[in-house]
């Protein structure tokens, strides 16, 4: 069992459904359900709308409450809108697949709620629906269904669920890796980023190949996954050029070990893997060369630093990249950059 606060299925279902390009969600409980998510995604662009429910339409049933928030969406001008469960809703047996043509609008009903178990199951679910109302293909569905499962594998493996509890850790190696790049020439920079947060995973990258010989490795294919992946991908290519492609931003649980594959015949002195550095089996690379790895949230230090020599914390990393379309500076590029103007003051 986990013992420390892990993402929701119902927050991932929020964000699978915002990838799939619905304009609005109606989340049907109370109306502090998954507040940050629904905030978070606002900045995205996407309007995020609750059925309020309360005691009573908990006792008494909630249909009542979910025809006025759909019929108010919908008058706002919505037509294709995500309809997400929750823990209120599905336990009081809301079918929200009753709403799925509602006014003959795009309804993609996803009933989910917080304890299904792992988050990626959310995401799963949104998949199910845009398969059933023929959104995806069979293929699309496969393929996302596996890179989930995949996600879900790493983490209980080798990230932030393979224990009950991980003490929370807001001092990293940053210091330390600044000293070490000193005697470095030339450095292996591998994006391996999980979607959107890949406009601040990459921005640190850039800033090493200022300063160094680099070869630049990342998960940046155009060719795959649904069509804001691939924007976004197209977007942070304008601004990195990578050497090798790996996969595509929603590929990054299988990404990483086409990354090391490329690594173990580089000559090099360093690696720098940024985004979601624990996805690489980096252990295979035996070589003498040093291993820093770059990754988002308090809870992350520990697990990567048992894999790499440093770690690196970027706190926040998702909500600052929520809206954005162009590459978002990080503390550790933003460090970078102030250590080769200002080396005296570190």
């Amino acid at each position: 069992m986990i013992f420390h606060p892990r993402p929701s299925p119902i927050a991932a279902a929020m964000y699978q459904l915002r990838d799939l390009g619905v304009e609005a969600i109606i989340l049907h409980g109370p109306s502090g359900c998954c507040f940050r998510t629904a905030r978070l995604l606002e900045l995205d662009g996407v309007r995020v709308f609750t059925s309020s429910l309360n005691e009573e339409s908990i006792i008494f049933g909630g249909n009542e409450s979910l025809k006025k928030v759909l019929d108010y969406v919908i008058d706002k001008g919505y037509r294709f809108i995500g309809l997400v469960g929750t823990c209120a809703s599905m336990i009081i047996g809301e079918n929200l697949w009753d709403y799925a043509n509602y006014r003959n609008s795009l309804i993609v009903p996803v009933e989910v709620h917080s304890g299904l178990g792992d988050n990626t199951i959310g995401a799963i679910k949104v998949m199910e629906s845009a398969l059933k109302l023929g959104l995806i293909d069979e293929n699309e569905f496969e393929r996302q269904k596996f890179l989930l499962k995949k996600a879900t594998e790493i983490e209980k493996k080798r990230g932030m669920a393979k224990r009950e509890y991980i003490k929370p850790c807001y001092e990293d190696d940053l210091k330390e890796v600044l000293k070490v790049l000193k005697k470095v020439e030339k450095i292996a920079c591998v994006l391996n980023a999980k979607k959107e947060t890949a406009y601040l995973f990459t921005h640190p990258l850039i800033v090493l190949n200022k300063y160094f010989d680099c070869v630049n490795i990342a998960n940046l294919s155009t060719e795959r996954g649904l069509k804001k992946i691939r924007e976004d991908a197209k977007n942070i290519l304008k601004r990195f050029k990578p050497d090798y492609i790996t996969g595509a931003l929603d590929e990054y649980p299988i990404a990483g070990e086409k990354a090391v594959e490329i690594l173990k015949d580089l000559d090099i002195d360093a690696i720098v893997v940024s985004g979601i550095p624990h996805a690489l089996p980096i252990e295979k690379i035996k070589k003498d060369v040093i291993k820093i790895a770059v990754s988002d949230g308090p809870r992350t230090y520990y697990p990567i630093k048992e894999l790499y020599d440093y770690a690196i914390v970027e706190l926040d990393a998702h909500a600052k990249v929520l809206g954005k379309r162009d590459i978002v500076e990080s503390r550790f590029g933003e460090s970078l950059e102030l250590f080769n103007a200002y080396p005296e003051e570190f």
